[in-house]
């Protein structure tokens, strides 16, 4: 299979995004620029390196508004793949269109994402109180699937810095067959902002498998806690040691 290694920037149309919700200090980091020397072979780690996101100053870590997600999305029509749309029911600032098995109505899902922890950091917090075993989440149609490495670089290449750097952040890796290859995988709404707990006893949802899309409620969740996972589904760190050719 040939890979394409070629980009879709154009010096001539560059594009600058004004946010009137911006989160960052400065309006170049709402600037796509020109891919660095080499981007064809960066690993996962030099590509948040070459983006600087570990310095990143935020003036207000908020979700990202309908125009950011829109951003991300033209960015992955054009890269990636341009059948991929958002739900025409519920948009990304919402989540997706799912099924709610308390009240048996299609809608959100049961959560929202907002700041948390001094506005140093986004979540995803319970819209309703969750009984144990029930479905919180499930990417079975949210998430997106990347063809390979060379996708995913175009991809994050195409956005903004700021953009670029919440991707890194959202980005996981997972099997979705035993003994199937190993996938770079990204959702294009809240439930990105999935976070892990930092001990076991915060974690609240867990998929049933390695494999699965479908997150259950470990324990019974009261509305407005903070829904986490184990660290084992959702971190980039796993993602920079996994070799896909990155």
């Amino acid at each position: 299979v040939e890979l394409n290694t070629s980009h879709s920037y154009n010096p001539d149309k560059m594009h600058e995004y004004d946010f009137e919700d911006a989160n960052t200090q400065g309006g170049d980091d709402n600037v796509v620029k020109e891919p660095p020397h080499g981007w064809q072979t960066f690993g996962f780690l030099q590509i948040r390196q070459h983006f600087q996101c570990d310095v990143f100053h935020y003036i207000d870590f908020k979700p990202p508004s309908m125009k950011e997600w829109q951003m991300i999305l033209d960015a992955y029509n054009k890269e990636v793949d341009s059948s991929y749309k958002f739900d025409d029911i519920v948009p990304p600032t919402q989540g997706y269109f799912s099924f709610e098995e308390i009240s048996g109505s299609l809608g959100a899902p049961p959560f929202y994402a907002k700041s948390s922890n001094m506005g140093i950091r986004r979540g995803l917090f319970a819209s309703r109180d969750m009984r144990k075993g029930e479905v919180v989440h499930d990417g079975t149609d949210s998430d997106v699937v990347f063809p390979d490495a060379m996708a995913y670089r175009r991809f994050v290449f195409a956005l903004p810095r700021k953009a670029a750097c919440d991707i890194t952040e959202w980005t996981w890796t997972q099997r979705l067959e035993q003994n199937g290859s190993t996938r770079i995988m990204l959702t294009i709404n809240i439930s990105a902002m999935l976070n892990t707990g930092l001990t076991p006893e915060e974690v609240n949802v867990l998929p049933e498998t390695s494999t699965s899309q479908l997150y259950y409620a470990t324990r019974d969740i009261k509305r407005g806690e903070e829904i986490l996972t184990d660290s084992t589904f959702r971190d980039w760190t796993n993602f920079a040691a996994t070799d896909l050719g990155m």
